[in-house]
């Protein structure tokens, strides 16, 4: 009977060196971090014509080297690993290389490599091996390639290089930058003293390098500090810019339950990118946002080295913008902020995946984002807590500073001469009715804008809630229309047929109208910044578009090419696009317009530093009401109307410094509104 043993094609190094590790960056990191195992104080990375097909990468270190028996035994074998991860190194440290498969990555990077090394336990000995990876190639199984490990005499101190040789793609700017960030964060640039550093010769390197020896921390408003201990009990703490605790949060603050993952520190520095606050800095506004740009958002640091992807950008590991665009009031992102979760513990809770693109989210992973995600949103609501303090206090000192004022300005009036008292008292009067007014003109605001949040809110919460009977509706249909076709076979159609598509299209339409609250009134829209008009027009024709479909309406959209842009909120722009929109559709669809073809239409323009905006209908347009009693709060032609839609219309392009104009007939017949706005410079 014939006798084998297993074997395997060379191609398979392909696929799990190239394939498994798609980035360059991360394949020599393999190498940095098998110096770091090796004990290396230094670890060299030299980019010789890199930039180019066919460089060469040069990684040495100064760490205790390798004697023959250990490149055969183990460095040469791939997808096992002597390391002992619960041992530590001579210098205390955990291991972080795994079974090779990330080195293989680096190695496979060119058309060869070699290794030399000197161990420190054989002075003046070095051992090399060379790779052709031709060789591999042209053969049939891997075991049918014979390496020659080779000895010398050195006098060269303990150490390893390796030479990545004949680079199959270059290594361009970009690569290189990602590379030097890589190689900065990878064993935490933010502590005092690491005891390893990683040297890339590359000028992209000393770029970067130079933002990390001029880290900002002192420009940072606020500094949480989170742990998790090995009982799985956390605390926390915030600190403000002087380094004066603020808030301090206990367990059960924090979490009702213990969190099950290693012991862990979260650190997160927060800035408020606001001008007036850097005039008190040494640093510039723009210096820190350059940083930012480079070393923002949470790293994760695990037995001290960096692992990758987590705070890379793009990667928001917890979910940081997401919740800022949820709930934008004082909660950081990550291009404002930087911050490290460094998890310690020799226990084997948190696994790295095979590929090295972070850990397998496991039990014990999940726990440790959930620490820190409970110790961002726990420093919100303190901040919350301290803003609505604030403004409560400033309510109450305004009302006492206004009666401090009004008593020395009687004072003032009683201490004139009798022959300028009565003017100046008949003067103060008229100011006082005059103030009086004008602050039950702000409270009657206030109760009108408090109205229509109150509004928002409870449609907000019914359209989220009629998504599930809706849900259902769609579901009960088409079990009615599956059992109505087995039951009824050819006369489904003649007798359900109809009344079920009728249910299934206003069950989509109810969907799509429990989607136009949901979408105005999402809070990332709020922030001041540049607004293209175009894409808000867009947007609302698209939200708007069942709307139109159902009342047969045609809307033409006709906007400049390139859009204008103002400063302002999405919005607010969004509330006066809206407004005309629900108002023109009204318009239309009034029993006056059932013989009459219904038709919208939105223009935007731009001239002389001006946006125009335009919007048309063919409804009766306005009558029965003063052109100017319009814009006045209740005041609406419509039945069942709140009058409050061109309230809005007229405030919000007041506060944006446009103007808003109507017009009772207009070029389709009925009313025509045009509002112009600033634009920013094009």
């Amino acid at each position: 009977m014939a006798e084998g043993h297993l074997r395997f094609s060379p191609s398979v190094l392909a696929r799990l060196g190239e394939e498994l590790v798609p980035y360059a960056d991360l394949g020599i990191l393999e190498l940095v971090k098998n110096a770091y195992d090796a004990d290396a104080t230094k670890c060299r990375i030299e980019l010789l014509d890199a930039n180019q097909p066919g460089g060469t990468v040069v990684v040495s270190d100064n760490g205790h080297g390798m004697t023959g028996a250990d490149i055969a035994d183990g460095w040469l074998v791939i997808g096992s690993s002597k390391k002992s991860h619960l041992k530590p190194t001579g210098l205390g440290r955990l291991p972080v290389g795994d079974k090779g498969l990330g080195r293989l990555a680096a190695l496979r990077m060119g058309s060869g490599a070699h290794l030399t090394t000197r161990p420190r336990t054989e002075p003046g000995t070095s051992y090399g091996v060379q790779i052709e990876w031709s060789e591999f190639d042209a053969a049939e199984t891997v075991e049918d390639v014979l390496l020659n490990v080779t000895s010398a005499r050195t006098k060269l101190r303990p150490g390893s290089e390796i030479r990545i040789l004949g680079l199959r793609d270059r290594l361009g700017r970009r690569e290189v930058r990602r590379l030097a960030r890589s190689v900065l964060l990878l064993t935490d640039p933010f502590a005092m003293d690491v005891g390893f550093r990683a040297e890339l010769v590359a000028p992209e390197f000393e770029d970067l390098e130079r933002l990390v020896r001029d880290a900002y921390f002192d420009a940072a408003e606020f500094h949480l500090v989170a742990e998790i201990g090995s009982d799985g009990q956390a605390a926390a703490r915030v600190l403000d810019w002087r380094g004066e605790e603020l808030w301090t949060a206990e367990h059960s603050t924090l979490s009702s339950s213990l969190y099950e993952t290693s012991p862990a520190v979260f650190d997160l520095w927060v800035f408020l990118l606001d001008e007036s606050r850097f005039r008190e800095l040494s640093a510039t506004k723009r210096e820190v946002q350059d940083w930012l740009a480079v070393f923002g958002g949470v790293h994760l640091y695990h037995r001290d080295v960096r692992v990758s992807p987590y705070g890379d950008p793009g990667h928001d590991w917890l979910d940081m913008n997401l919740s800022r665009a949820r709930s934008p009031e004082l909660r950081p992102s990550t291009n404002t902020s930087v911050g490290r979760v460094v998890v310690s513990g020799s226990e084997e809770l948190l696994i790295q995946k095979t590929d090295r693109s972070g850990f397998i989210e496991n039990q014990a992973f999940q726990e440790l984002r959930r620490f820190a995600m409970d110790a961002l949103a726990w420093m919100a609501r303190e901040r919350l807590r301290d803003r609505e303090r604030k403004r409560q206090e400033g309510r109450v000192a305004a009302s006492k500073g206004v009666q401090r004022a009004s008593n020395s300005l009687a004072q003032a009036v009683i201490e004139l001469p009798a022959s300028q008292r009565v003017s100046v008292e008949r003067a103060v009067q008229r100011f006082e009715r005059a103030h009086q007014r004008q602050t039950r003109e702000l409270q009657n605001e206030v109760e009108l804008y408090r109205t229509l949040a109150t509004v928002g809110t409870t449609v907000a919460m019914f359209a989220h809630e009629s998504r599930k009977p809706v849900e259902l509706v769609l579901q009960m249909t088409r079990s009615i229309e599956r059992r109505g076709r087995r039951a009824l076979g050819d006369q489904y159609d003649a007798t359900l047929a109809e009344p079920v598509a009728v249910i299934n299209q206003s069950a989509d339409a109810l969907q799509s109208y429990a989607a136009v609250p949901l979408e105005l009134l999402q809070r990332n829209k709020r922030r001041t910044g540049r607004v293209e008009i175009n894409s808000v027009v867009e947007d609302m024709a698209r939200l708007f578009r069942p709307f139109f479909k159902t009342a047969g309406v045609q809307v033409d959209l006709d906007l400049v090419d390139p859009s204008p842009a103002l400063r302002g909120s999405i919005a607010s722009v969004e509330s006066i696009v809206a407004n005309l929109i629900t108002n023109a559709l009204n318009a239309v669809s009034s029993r006056t317009q059932q013989k009459r073809a219904r038709r919208v239409a939105i223009r935007t323009d731009f001239s002389g530093g001006r946006i125009v905006l335009q919007v048309l209908d063919s409804g009766p347009g306005i009558n029965d009401i003063a052109l100017g009693d319009i814009w006045l709060p209740g005041e609406t032609t419509t039945p069942d109307g709140t009058g409050l839609g061109l309230t809005i219309v007229r405030d919000s392009v007041s506060d944006l410094g446009g103007t808003a104009v109507a017009v009772e007939h207009g070029e389709f017949g009925g009313a025509e509104f045009l509002i112009e706005l600033p634009a920013l410079a094009r």
